[in-house]
């Protein structure tokens, strides 16, 4: 569960110009924030000028930083897990470790926050690791785990508390799509009200597309090599929702000749082991698409898809490699969702 870059989902839409009066303008911005890139873009006009969207979006993206990550020294996470202790956070902190919490009890702990210490283990914080880490280095950094002993509260003032139990948190795997939903929240609180906001791969839309339609976001081909975009797997058809798709085929590398991807299974302290090419989950908001795609990772499809399935917000997409390709495996409510080419097997 670690920030992903932007390789998994592509909007797929045609531009507007002065020259199509038939359709309406097409506003983009582009930015960077939590290691990766940004892309807005909304539909006609708007009460607010560009300059003020672009600060909207920068604050929103700052302030989901400030509070959640697990590089910079004063925040939230990190400042709870100086202090051994209860210490006031941010209510966002608050809402989106609790959100974590909650996946991570309903996947038994394949989603796990506290998976923090098997990163840094494995050499996904700062350097490489060189040497395949031994049966005790694996259970010391278990042993550190628990998403059971995280505790929010609040202090005599009504504001939020944070103890990480002696653990840390690592929220990158659902605090981007968390990102993702506050600048779309941001979006609408200036006017608009047709808008695609995508955050290193994550995608929430609202109300139509520049067409009138629903808003169509591709998804990645699985494939070492492939740019973002070069070859699409399939196409999901959405409006007011979001999209979020998590891999391992790009952020992978070798210890000791041996492949190592970036999706942790908190159960065992290794790699996933679960064969998903990647997993794609449409929600009502990105903070929890995010989530359950990770989830997806360790799960795989066959104990994944069920619980999914169960939730009826939630719908995903599977992508297991086989012996003629890959295999797509779907919840059924997902299947109103795909438009893919011909050439993409079912």
């Amino acid at each position: 569960m670690t920030c992903r870059p932007a390789w998994v989902v592509a909007l797929l839409m045609t531009a507007c110009s002065a020259r199509t009066p038939a359709l309406p303008a097409v506003h983009v911005l582009h930015g960077e924030a939590f290691g990766t890139t940004w892309s807005v873009k909304w539909v006609g006009d708007s009460p607010a000028t560009e300059h003020d969207v672009q600060s909207a979006i920068v604050a929103a993206l700052e302030d989901v930083d400030a509070s959640m990550s697990s590089w910079r020294s004063d925040s939230d996470l990190s400042r709870a897990r100086a202090a051994g202790k209860p210490i006031p956070v941010k209510a966002e902190t608050a809402r989106v470790v609790r959100d974590a919490l909650a996946i991570a009890q309903a996947t038994g702990g394949a989603f796990d926050p506290t998976v923090e210490p098997l990163m840094e283990l494995w050499g996904f914080r700062g350097t490489k690791r060189t040497t395949w880490p031994t049966d005790a280095e694996i259970q010391a950094a278990r042993d550190q785990l628990g998403w059971q002993r995280v505790r929010l509260g609040r202090g005599a003032d009504g504001q939020p508390t944070l103890d990480t139990g002696g653990t840390a948190l690592d929220l990158s795997a659902i605090a981007k799509g968390y990102g993702v939903d506050r600048v779309s929240w941001a979006l609408s609180d200036l006017g608009i009200a047709d808008s695609m906001v995508e955050v290193g791969g994550e995608v929430r839309v609202t109300g139509r597309s520049p067409t009138g339609g629903w808003w169509r976001l591709g998804v990645d081909m699985p494939t070492q090599g492939l740019a973002p975009g070069q070859e699409l797997a399939d196409v999901v058809q959405v409006t007011n929702g979001a999209v979020a798709t998590s891999g391992n085929y790009r952020q992978t590398f070798e210890i000791a000749g041996r492949e190592v991807h970036h999706t942790m299974d908190p159960r065992t302290g290794l790699p996933s082991t679960a064969h998903v090419a990647s997993a794609t989950v449409l929600a009502p908001d990105c903070e929890t698409a995010d989530g359950w795609a990770t989830a997806l990772m360790v799960l795989g499809p066959d104990e994944g898809l069920p619980l999914v399935e169960a939730r009826p917000d939630l719908d995903a997409l599977v992508l297991v490699p086989g012996e003629g390709g890959l295999v797509y495996r779907t919840t059924p409510g997902m299947q109103r969702h795909l438009a893919a080419s011909d050439e993409a097997p079912r």
